[in-house]
């Protein structure tokens, strides 16, 4: 028997899995705790600015979360993912990412988190839903300490289809015969190359591009834990990734 029926169920986490933005709000998390080093911390209200502003793009964001943690131990940053998983995050989960992710494992598919936030956060967000794999941004470790060089690619667009590609390459799984849940246009090169694609919680563009494609849409909107807040993360806003 071929493990899993080479069937993925690849789920995307930011404004879909999750009620927010991972990457968001472990930044907003490191920044108020101030654990980033002074010099790095003292640029992120001016990129907050400049992205508001349209000056940065969603990439620059994207990439953005994993530089911002140069300097810092490897081991202190998957302390701190924790810690900001635990407070913030673990109450952002929507309840019907969950039911459907329990349907995939249950089907015995290979349930493969992938998003552009921080490998760290993702990581955490993986062990919790007891996924097979949890892909997001790396950077290099350097003497234990992150330096601000992602490894490539970075999770977003292209570089995304390509990590899962690789993932699915090394676990032998098939994407035509596997499900893709996605709130963002940016994973349209993954949508599709796989042979399931689900819409979550798209914006008004994006829904109409959907039903154009013949894609199914859902709405994932309430928290497995209703009644909780990331007390203050919203004020950061968000980016898709």
């Amino acid at each position: 028997m071929v493990p899993f029926g080479r069937t993925a169920a690849i789920f995307d986490v930011d404004d879909s899995l999750l009620d927010g933005n991972a990457g968001t709000i472990f930044t907003w998390y490191l920044y108020r705790e101030k654990v980033m080093r002074p010099e790095v911390r003292s640029r992120i209200p001016r990129v907050i600015y400049d992205y508001a502003r349209h000056r940065l793009g969603e990439l620059d964001m994207v990439e953005l979360g994993s530089r911002c943690h140069q300097g810092l131990r490897a081991d202190e940053l998957k302390a701190h993912a924790h810690l900001c998983f635990e407070r913030h995050l673990r109450k952002r989960i929507t309840s019907g990412a969950l039911r459907q992710l329990r349907r995939h494992l249950l089907s015995g598919h290979f349930v493969l988190l992938a998003s552009g936030s921080p490998q760290y956060v993702i990581d955490e967000l993986g062990a919790h839903l007891r996924a097979h794999a949890a892909i997001g941004t790396r950077t290099r470790i350097v003497d234990g300490r992150a330096t601000d060089q992602i490894v490539p690619p970075v999770v977003f667009r292209d570089g995304k289809r390509e990590a899962v590609e690789r993932a699915c390459e090394r676990w032998d799984l098939d994407l035509s015969r596997s499900w893709l849940y996605s709130d963002s246009p940016a994973d349209e090169p993954l949508f599709e190359a796989v042979g399931h694609p689900v819409v979550v919680n798209p914006r008004p563009a994006f829904r109409a591009e959907a039903e154009r494609r013949g894609w199914p849409v859902v709405a994932w909107a309430d928290r497995s834990r209703p009644g909780a807040d990331a007390e203050g993360a919203d004020e950061w806003g968000s980016w898709d990734g």
